[in-house]
């Protein structure tokens, strides 16, 4: 008969897993990243990461394992907090989806709970999607406004208002001369895409506003085109 796995949190954040002696289930811990062996109480702990309940589950899969329901509960709704109350914001989905990608990513990156994680971490966590990921200006500061707003506005810590944002990158635009214009236009033969390709161009679209558009929108006496929820959900 299989021995009970019980998987509990600690309060000082790491997750725990305990089993008696079984040399199969060691070998399947040692297959979880960060474990720690704690001879004197006899269990195995873990870094507090959104992935790591996850993984002892797939590599106990079969076997008697008891999660501690608080730790179920606390990992289900990890960032539930952060999409409320941007959604209460109105944020868009796009933004909403990439806040939470980020503060996901830094919390594996970092291996500690939320309430654990200090201004170096976020430091070395920008200096990894810089250097290692090679992220753009933009980017960088997509994940500084989300871990700023989660930590800020929903946890109340202040220290990740002390990191600076890089400077923009300056770039000229690509200008393509009046004869390359002419030639891509040339170059589509189906009417629909020619005139969505012309109207991006002439009115200086982005991709969403000229998907969204409707035949009310474009003003043709007064050759005004009315784009509605813009970038910032502003029309123009």
């Amino acid at each position: 008969m299989c021995a009970e796995i019980m998987v509990w949190k600690m309060d000082n954040g790491r997750i725990t897993i305990s089993f008696p002696y079984n040399p199969d289930y060691v070998s399947k811990v040692k297959k979880v990243s960060g474990y720690r062996w704690h001879p004197a109480e006899k269990y195995w702990s873990f870094p507090y990461t959104r992935n790591t309940l996850e993984t002892i589950l797939t590599v106990f899969d079969g076997e008697r394992i008891v999660v501690d329901p608080a730790l179920r509960r606390e990992l289900g709704q990890q960032f539930e907090d952060l999409r409320k109350e941007l959604a209460v914001r109105r944020y868009s989905a796009k933004t909403i989806k990439s806040y939470i990608h980020y503060n996901k990513q830094f919390l594996d990156f970092a291996k500690k709970s939320p309430k654990e994680v200090t201004n170096e971490d976020v430091r070395n966590f920008l200096a990894h999607l810089s250097v290692r990921k090679g992220v753009s200006t933009s980017s960088l500061n997509i994940a500084i406004n989300a871990l700023k707003f989660y930590y800020g506005e929903v946890l109340r810590q202040n220290f990740v208002y002390e990191i600076k944002r890089p400077t923009k990158d300056k770039k000229l635009p690509v200008v393509l001369s009046g004869e390359e214009i002419s030639r891509l236009l040339s170059s589509v033969n189906n009417i629909k895409h020619k005139a969505i390709l012309m109207l991006t161009y002439s009115a200086g679209l982005r991709v969403g506003e000229v998907v969204r558009l409707k035949v009310e929108d474009i003003d043709a006496q007064r050759k005004l085109i009315h784009i509605r929820g813009a970038k910032g959900r502003k029309d123009r």
